[in-house]
């Protein structure tokens, strides 16, 4: 006699976040919500423009026009041609998530706005929208990826191997794409279910640095656009994709907890705990970049009286940027270097700065090579208790002349407690933008991401926004 089949008592979070996604109108917004969404709309817009002349853009474009995706009427910021709708949102979102630039969310653990900016971008051109709806579809996007990425317990769904801002990344971009085309509930649930067949990305790109880390938040974004669109036809998806006996909750995660997809849903904004960060490598190394820089600012040394630096991190963090420890000493190409703490620290050691330019000097500097040798990470037990509400770091730096300094950061720079401020953001944004596009022309484009909560056509955004090849 078979048993009776076991009914788990799971709450509706596919149809829930439907309706939250198809239902959310401008007017629903907080005033926070609003501004802090052009602050990340602008953070990530100068992200997109300044990577379209790497090595991975102008291979990826080629890639594009072979399989005749710039045949089409969607700009993407920075780039000159029209490209379809899918390929546009491809490559914004890989040149969004390019430079490790881009916002992350802690306790989430994962990157919202690259999959969700970029595919909403596409949309908004395609739906001829005004700019107050696209600000309305990216909180939605938002609101979904985070939430999602909550309730498979983003640790345990990325120890299994998975990457976030790419897996959960199609059902933010999906959300936000459905808001802007007008979706239904009905139908945004049906974008979830086909979303979840291209739910994919790994975290297998670092063991050679490849770009496929960049490409697959790229395909987030498109496959949430064409599952949009899909359901706007009247294309079914699965029911159930999140909660379901084989949904992502269940299937992607070892141990999910589905409530916290729908806790103090529209009453809590997750987009307000996206931080910005001010370093181009993984948020991992943001709080020893910071530590660091606290210590050199307290005492006067140079990389030269170091014998010794030791960064504790969570175990995470470890995992992600510090170990194996002599394959993170000797990086080979920028992917590497985005990766690895003992880089960016011999960089910030020698230089008392990191940044963008610094990563192709650092490779082929031998002095940074010798630094890196003496660098080694560490499992701390602070840092373990405080992951991942708080990604946080311990410096300890021990001088030629014996004494040792420390230095513990409970949090990044650029967290929500610590946003820059807006002189802050806009410096970013035009030291990221001006070089592609110009100085009046970055000036006038900070200028319409600023006033994107007016009421005016998208259209405008991509006027004059498209000087490089």
């Amino acid at each position: 006699m078979n048993k009776p089949e076991t009914v788990l008592n799971l709450p509706a979070v596919t149809d829930t976040l439907a309706a939250f996604a198809a239902n959310l109108r401008f007017q629903d917004l907080p005033s926070e919500v609003v501004e802090r969404t052009k602050v990340l709309v602008l953070d990530l817009s100068g992200i997109i423009i300044r990577s379209q002349d790497f090595d991975s853009t102008l291979c990826m474009k080629k890639a594009l026009h072979c399989l005749e995706g710039d045949r089409g009427s969607i700009h993407v910021m920075g780039s000159k041609g029209q490209w379809s709708p899918q390929a546009a949102a491809h490559l914004a979102g890989a040149t969004a998530h390019s430079m490790d630039f881009d916002d992350t969310h802690a306790r989430a653990q994962l990157h919202p706005g690259a999959p969700v900016i970029a595919a909403a971008f596409a949309a908004a051109q395609m739906a001829g929208c005004s700019t107050q709806k696209l600000l309305t579809g990216i909180v939605a996007g938002y609101e979904v990826i985070i939430r999602v990425a909550l309730g498979a317990v983003s640790q345990a769904h990325a120890e299994r191997g998975f990457h976030p801002s790419a897996t959960v990344g199609v059902f933010g971009a999906a959300a936000a794409c459905g808001n802007i085309l007008g979706l239904d509930a009905s139908q945004m649930a049906h974008a979830f279910g086909t979303a979840l067949s291209q739910s994919a990305g790994t975290g297998q790109f670092a063991v050679n640095g490849a770009w496929t880390k960049r490409f697959h938040v790229g395909y987030a974004a498109a496959g949430g656009l064409t599952s949009a669109v899909f359901a706007s036809q009247g294309y079914t998806g699965a029911t159930q994709a999140f909660e379901g006996r084989e949904g992502f909750f269940n299937v992607y995660s070892p141990r999910p907890e589905p409530a916290l997809a729908v806790q103090d849903l529209g009453q809590k904004w997750e987009i307000m705990a996206s931080g910005i960060k001010p370093y181009p490598c993984c948020r991992g190394i943001h709080a020893p970049l910071d530590a660091l820089a606290a210590l050199q600012q307290q005492h006067a040394f140079t990389a030269a009286d170091v014998a010794s630096v030791r960064v504790g991190m969570a175990r995470r963090s470890v995992f992600v940027v510090g170990e194996p420890q002599e394959r993170r000493r000797k990086p080979r190409n920028v992917v590497d270097c985005q990766f690895s703490t003992h880089l960016c620290m011999a960089i910030a050691l020698k230089h008392r700065r990191m940044g963008w330019d610094d990563y192709e000097p650092a490779l082929a500097d031998p002095e940074i090579f010798k630094l890196m040798e003496r660098i080694e990470v560490f499992e701390d037990a602070e840092c373990e208790a405080n992951f991942p509400t708080a990604f946080s770091a311990v410096v300890e730096i021990k001088l030629n002349s014996g004494e040792t300094l420390r230095y513990f950061q409970y949090a990044p720079r650029g967290e929500p407690d610590d946003m820059p401020t807006q002189e802050a953001v806009q410096q970013k944004f035009m030291s990221l933008a001006d070089p592609i596009l110009g100085t009046p022309t970055t000036q006038a484009l900070y200028q319409k991401l600023m006033l994107l909560d007016t009421n005016q056509p998208v259209s405008k955004l991509f006027e004059h926004c498209t000087h490089i090849a």
